[in-house]
């Protein structure tokens, strides 16, 4: 009797992880994950003003965006079913300073179950091996302890504190900066 074989998923095999894979994203993507960002309190999420779209407009926001090697947006596939449990990019790639900034986006019910630990991985793994970085990094609020705790668990070091850098909820919050270097990535 044959052993059952592993599907194949639809993606590059550096972009496959334990329990996840990263796959390009869609407009159909966006629009069909948007509330994921309107549940997380968009204010928190990113020091940036934000502009509140409906899943049509952020869907075809994304068709509009020029594409680019300095940014992209990858969808986090749970390996067991297929399912999206969130959604990683990188944008700002300085081919100079080979670096790139991350961002990530975890769907709600889906959290603490380390989806965007493995998925940040697999990123800075794609980065650094692939892409040629020496740096990704990424910034969050301090009122953000889940996003600390997760740069932290991914290996990222808090570099700096930008002072009074978010403005939630009518008060400031500083911004902490996090990177991870190429000589220390593990993965």
């Amino acid at each position: 009797m044959m052993a059952e074989k592993k599907a194949t998923p639809p993606t590059a095999p550096s972009l496959v992880g334990e329990k996840i894979y990263l796959r390009a994203a869609t407009a159909d993507d966006i629009a069909n994950t948007h509330h994921w960002f309107l549940l997380s309190e968009p204010q928190t999420q990113t020091c940036r003003p934000v502009v509140v779209y409906s899943a049509a407009e952020a869907s075809e926001n994304f068709k509009k965006d020029e594409r680019t090697p300095f940014r992209q947006q990858f969808m986090v596939i749970r390996t067991a079913d297929n399912v999206p449990v969130g959604r990683v990019s990188y944008f700002d790639l300085n081919p100079l300073n080979r670096s790139a900034e991350l961002g990530l986006l975890v769907d709600p019910e889906e959290r603490r179950k380390g989806f965007g630990r493995e998925a940040i991985r697999i990123l800075s793994r794609y980065l650094f091996r692939y892409r040629g970085l020496n740096k990704v990094y990424a910034q969050t609020s301090q009122p953000n302890i889940a996003a600390c705790k997760l740069l932290e668990a991914a290996g990222f070091r808090r570099d700096g504190t930008l002072r009074h850098h978010y403005f939630i909820n009518n008060e400031f919050h500083d911004g902490y900066l996090y990177s991870l270097l190429l000589f220390e990535f593990d993965g």
